[in-house]
Order: C-alpha cells, then sequence, then structure tokens
C-alpha cells in the first residue's frame, strides 16, 4: 500500500484591524496562519495551529486586514493511504 503525501505552506500573520466590529471572524492583534488566494489578494486564513493539531480554516480575507509577522514558512503534510 502506497501513501500520498501532500504539504501546504502557511505563513504567520496578525489581524491589524477589529473584524469582530465588522461582524467577521478575525480579531485584532490575534496571529492567525494562512496562505496567499488564487488572485493574490487575500489570504485563507486559519487558526492557529496546536500541537498535534491541524489548523481550522476561519475564510478568505484581504490582505489589508492583516500584516505578515516574519518570513518563515510553516509546513503541514497530510498523509493518505492509496
Amino acid at each position: 500500500m502506497s501513501k500520498k503525501k501532500t504539504e501546504i505552506e502557511f505563513i504567520k500573520i496578525i489581524c491589524v484591524i477589529d473584524g469582530l466590529a465588522e461582524g467577521l471572524n478575525i480579531r485584532k492583534e490575534q496571529e492567525y496562519y494562512g496562505f496567499e488566494t488564487v488572485d493574490r489578494l487575500g489570504y485563507n486564513v486559519y487558526t492557529e495551529k496546536e500541537k498535534g493539531r491541524l489548523p481550522i480554516y476561519i475564510g478568505s480575507y484581504p490582505k489589508t486586514y492583516f500584516q505578515l509577522i516574519d518570513n518563515e514558512i510553516y509546513v503541514v503534510t497530510f498523509e493518505k493511504n492509496a
């Protein structure tokens, strides 16, 4: 039986607006993980990773709502038996 691996590269971002005041699921000064949307205008945003858990998808938001924390890439690997 072979295993299929898929890797997703996340960046660490911090929210710079009060999204809750606008009815969004993001909080000012909260750290998140994400990666660029296909159109490169925003991020697909995930909650912070906890050890042993995969990040939980929150939504897609414009880049202007976030600031990049560092240039480090965080890789999550998914394995599936084929």
